[in-house]
């Protein structure tokens, strides 16, 4: 599928680290807001061994995670390509999660809580003028753009997390990419367990 031809609410089917088998994310494209990362992927909360045949059943799943910010839309053919599946429609793809970031912000600092300054992106990049507490935006995704590997990768980690699997028995947290998206993972509660009504939404 070329870029010309992509739909935005593309379900893209993904094979997810240490063969837990196969993984599903809808494709939202917003690059005529922002072009160079304008490009949301929104993993659902449905890993399974073998592949689905009917992408209707995801309507009923939750997210895995919340939405991840893409430098490009992801690679349908070739080596590790993603399989397209079909599309899904839904009312909430025009809406766009606020994201969070700190200019105190880095891969050296584990606990984001100890950062007290914080700001909002809204509408993929209106920066906020005022800074915001840690408290009112901890439940947020960070703006790091990501790659499909890392798609993949946090994914897996989330896996773990949600089925209170060791992580570092999985991953070497020394590998940067590995310790990225450990890091981001482990600075937002696990998604199921943010109240809806603020769900991709600053509380500033």
């Amino acid at each position: 599928m070329s870029q010309k031809e992509f739909i935005s609410g593309s379900i893209l089917q993904f094979k997810v680290p240490l063969d837990l088998g196969y993984g599903y994310c809808k494709i939202l494209d917003f690059r005529y807001i922002r072009e160079f990362d304008g490009v949301l992927a929104k993993v659902y909360d449905h890993v399974v061994e073998e592949p689905i045949t009917d992408i209707s059943i995801l309507k009923e799943k939750d997210w895995l995670f919340g939405a991840r910010r893409m430098a490009w839309l992801p690679n349908t053919r070739g080596k590790g390509a993603w399989k397209f599946k079909g599309v899904l429609i839904a009312e909430d793809d025009k809406i766009i999660p606020d994201f969070k970031y700190s200019y105190q912000a880095s891969p050296l600092i584990e606990d984001e809580s100890t950062i007290k300054e914080w700001y909002v992106i809204r509408n993929i990049k209106e920066s906020s003028d005022a800074p915001c507490t840690h408290e009112q935006v901890k439940h947020l995704e960070n703006t790091v753009v990501n790659t499909q590997i890392g798609i993949e990768i946090r994914t897996a980690m989330e896996f773990c997390r949600r089925n209170n699997l060791d992580i570092k028995k999985y991953f070497d947290l020394k590998d940067l990419a590995n310790w990225n998206n450990y890091r981001t993972m482990i600075n937002v509660p696990i998604y199921n367990t943010i109240p809806k009504e603020i769900r991709g939404k600053a509380l500033c």
